[in-house]
């Protein structure tokens, strides 16, 4: 640990976030986080990028996290600004992110007494409880070193589920001696393998007649993507991609099958044939396995950071509790180096993967016929961001994506209007990169005020916004389920370009494939936020 010094709370904030090389915080100021803010004024090496809501500066910091792998740290103030960002919290929960939310709280005098006072909130704390993997509410100034370095304990070393910190006004402002966090106490060490499991888990795979893997994003939060290639290469096994695990190979990889959430019996080509399941850094969720009916084999090796997840949603006859990169680190040389011959499998892929297109075509419709435009346009290192919208979900079979960590769709949570932030997380965690957000007309809206945010920040993020007047994916159940008894999904739209020069970014309105990638060429040479506005055909309800 480093010499004490005698530091106000907001001081210590500030300073055990520099120890950890936080560089970027996100949020919007407040009277209650003044302190914060008068520290931070005069604090090099931390970036400040105001929001204009807290839901949409807490998306910008989960859109950080999935970039970086890093924490991302957002500032609210008491009350409103923490409800604000309970979504973000929820989402972050969701798919493991490093999310962290610092707000201030009621003076320690005020808790429980009820009288009203500006922010006030029933339990604060409890909120953020029931969404945030890890919680807690220092009393002292002393404490808000080792609470920081606690949550990025949690974050970083086990399975991250979001984390809040709640530090009260007066607490920000009291002066008392700290200890600073130093570089040892910024070492953690992600859980290792047994020995056991892993050579009892060769020795499956060794016997296996047809194996498959199933590939969660752990294993681009670990950096396992390289490992990963190299285990199904040499086991000659095809690896299913998820929504949210489309980054974690490349799509033009011989053996990766893309998938999304509305997929069934179209992988019954593979699974059917297959008796050994290595599932590595996915917790098999529901969306992920399209509740459940993803036929998986009997013999299924589980790996996972976190236990609890063994069983829960599939019987693993094997669960290995560990770091995804590491137990492939030492699974691969318990392997024949030598691939063994299936040459029946290239016939099976293509099956398995043009029955998956052709289910992307029809229950998406005309509209997929834009996303091979937008990988046209883009480099191999552009970031999408795929929002809660029907072209956003088809991406992850018809978007190719080809480098970890250049896809986001968080669609278990599944909050719409979320893409906007998240893209401009994302682009200020890789600046050097293009980012893209393909968003649904309504759910655009719902974040439109991160535009500013874009502006004032000089973050040149391009929205893709396609525009059909309806809440697409909710009619669409109406008319299956509901004898087309619609209501409530129909929109009147703003001019989205018109509305863009508002906001002093760049817009323009297309209506082809060919427009869009000849736009997004356009916007890529601008450097500037930009709002490309795509008129879908009119769809007959």
């Amino acid at each position: 640990m480093n010499k004490r010094q005698h530091l106000t709370g907001a001081q210590a904030l500030i300073a055990s976030l520099q120890a950890f090389q936080v560089d970027t915080l996100f949020g919007i100021p407040g009277v209650h986080t003044l302190p914060i803010y008068d520290v931070l004024r005069e604090t090099p090496g931390i970036r400040h990028i105001l929001g204009r809501h807290e839901q949409g500066a807490g998306f910008m910091a989960e859109g950080y996290a999935r970039v970086t792998g890093r924490p991302g740290i957002v500032s609210t103030i008491t009350g409103p600004g923490v409800t604000n960002a309970t979504t973000p919290m929820g989402s972050a929960f969701a798919d493991s992110i490093p999310l962290m939310v610092i707000s201030s709280g009621p003076a320690r005098a005020s808790v429980g007494r009820n009288r009203g006072e500006l922010h006030e909130v029933k339990n604060q704390a409890g909120i953020m409880e029931a969404l945030a993997g890890w919680t807690r509410c220092v009393q002292h100034v002393e404490e808000i070193p080792g609470a920081i370095q606690d949550a990025m304990r949690v974050m970083l070393q086990g399975r991250p589920r979001g984390a809040y910190l709640q530090i009260p006004l007066d607490v920000l402002r009291e002066k008392a001696y700290v200890t600073l966090p130093d570089e040892e106490d910024l070492t953690y060490t992600r859980p290792q393998p047994a020995t056991a499991d892993i050579q009892a888990a060769a020795h499956l795979l060794r016997e296996a007649q047809f194996p498959v893997i199933v590939a969660g994003a752990g294993v681009t939060f670990s950096g396992a993507n390289t490992e990963l290639v190299l285990l199904a290469e040499r086991l000659q096994a095809p690896v299913i991609l998820g929504s949210k695990s489309h980054d974690v190979m490349s799509s033009a990889h011989p053996l990766a099958v893309l998938t999304t959430a509305y997929i069934t019996d179209e992988l019954d080509p593979l699974l059917t044939r297959a008796d050994v399941a290595l599932v590595i850094g996915s917790k098999l969720g529901a969306e992920r396995t399209a509740y459940g009916r993803m036929k998986l084999p009997r013999t299924l090796i589980h790996i996972d950071i976190d236990a609890s997840e063994f069983g829960r949603n599939y019987p693993a006859s094997l669960g290995i509790v560990s770091d995804a990169r590491a137990a492939l680190e030492a699974l691969l040389p318990l392997l024949p180096e030598e691939a063994p011959a299936r040459p029946e499998l290239p016939a099976l892929l293509d099956e398995a993967r043009a029955a998956v297109v052709a289910h992307t075509r029809a229950y998406f419709g005309e509209g997929v016929c834009f996303l091979p435009a937008i990988r046209e346009a883009l480099p191999h290192d552009a970031i999408v961001v795929a929002d809660m919208t029907m072209l956003g979900y088809a991406s992850t079979v018809s978007l190719p994506i080809y480098e970890p960590r250049t896809f986001i769709h968080p669609n278990e949570y599944c909050t719409i209007g979320c893409g906007l932030p998240l893209a401009l997380g994302a682009k200020v965690a890789a600046p050097k990169q293009p980012v893209i957000a393909l968003c649904g007309d309504a759910g655009f809206l719902l974040n439109i005020a991160e535009m500013a945010t874009a502006v004032q920040e000089q973050i040149p993020v391009i929205a893709v916004v396609f525009n059909d007047s309806t809440f697409t994916a909710v009619k669409t159940e109406q008319r299956a389920a509901y004898d087309r008894r619609y209501i409530a999904t129909d929109v009147i739209e703003p001019d989205y370009v018109a509305l863009a020069q508002a906001f002093r970014a760049y817009g323009t309105r297309v209506s082809t494939p060919e427009a869009l990638r000849d736009a997004l060429r356009e916007a890529l040479t601008l450097n500037r936020p930009t709002v490309i506005e795509v008129q879908l055909p009119p769809k007959q309800w």
